[in-house]
């Protein structure tokens, strides 16, 4: 397996925590039979934009689409990350406004790690940030891949126990959980795009309503209770398959709007789930799908 490590140090190699404590985790992924690459962005030559810009770094930002694991990694300056990190940031944005625009995540099934070297404040805020964006770029974050090294000094570091526990714990645990993803590969059922508000609506989990509650109040949706009896399409059932497929017939021809359709049919699917009827819900959800489908039709 390959994994990048972005270096965003301000020192030079020789003189940085923060490179002493990547070089560590290289190693690590190495004894585990990974390859790993330090990338110094101080020693690059590139323009900090967020445009797709030609130059020393967009080699290294196109090998993360091959790679299975990125780190980002960086030391605490003024209770943040550094300049050269939040370059990568901002570099990285015309792949996430594609992603949102062509509804796939080119970093699906790679996982995500951060290492942070230095004292006092920012370790915490740090991490929190860099993973809320790699999430939303669409990688995995697996448990206890954030580096934490206090040490001060690259002798102290290299000796330092705390900062080698994290530095194994970091290398196993994302290289398991790359493995994992390779393997299982959760992107073929997962969603790319962002969901429809009518479908999320419609779908919601239903909320029973509670004594004293006014009718169609946001706080509940009653399973059973019909609170709208004049917007109501009558005759819909589950007892068997007949009785669901004649359903939809009457949900199709009822002259409801579309999301009032869809609607009508998850109430009557979690119903027949309720009842255990399986058979009907199944029907109820065919009929579902294949109105969620329309729903993405009209909003491209």
């Amino acid at each position: 397996m390959k994994f990048l490590i972005f270096n965003g140090s301000l020192k030079p190699d020789a003189e940085s925590n923060t490179f002493a404590v990547c070089k560590m985790l290289q190693l690590a992924f190495q004894k585990l039979k990974h390859e790993c690459e330090v990338i110094t962005m101080r020693d690059l030559d590139y323009e900090s934009s967020t445009s797709d810009v030609d130059d020393e770094l967009k080699p290294h930002i196109m090998k993360m689409f091959k790679a299975d694991g990125v780190i980002f990694a960086t030391p605490i300056w003024w209770g943040t990350h550094s300049c050269y990190i939040q370059s990568m940031l901002e570099r990285l944005d015309p792949i996430y406004s594609w992603a949102k625009d062509n509804k796939y995540q080119p970093f699906y099934n790679k996982v995500f790690g951060t290492l942070v070297s230095g004292g006092g404040d920012g370790f915490q805020h740090i991490h929190g940030v860099l993973y809320s964006a790699a999430a939303n770029f669409g990688f995995t974050i697996p448990p206890q891949c954030n580096i934490e090294s206090k040490a001060q000094g690259i002798e102290e570091i290299k000796k330092d126990d705390d900062t080698l526990n994290q530095v194994k714990n970091c290398a196993t645990n994302m290289t398991v959980w790359a493995m994992l993803l390779q393997a299982g590969k959760p992107t073929l059922a997962a969603r790319h795009g962002s969901v429809d508000v009518n479908e999320a609506l419609a779908e919601g989990k239903r909320i029973p309503r509670k004594k004293g509650q006014k009718a169609k109040s946001k706080k509940h949706s009653d399973l059973y209770t019909d609170e709208d009896p004049k917007g109501t399409i009558h005759g819909l059932g589950f007892k068997d398959d007949a009785t669901a497929r004649a359903s939809i017939t009457k949900i199709r021809k009822s002259g409801k709007t579309h999301a009032h359709k869809i609607q009508a049919a998850v109430a009557m699917e979690q119903r027949a789930k309720a009842a255990g009827k399986t058979g009907p819900a199944g029907i109820y959800r065919k009929y579902i799908n294949s109105m969620k489908k329309k729903t993405k039709s009209k909003n491209k």
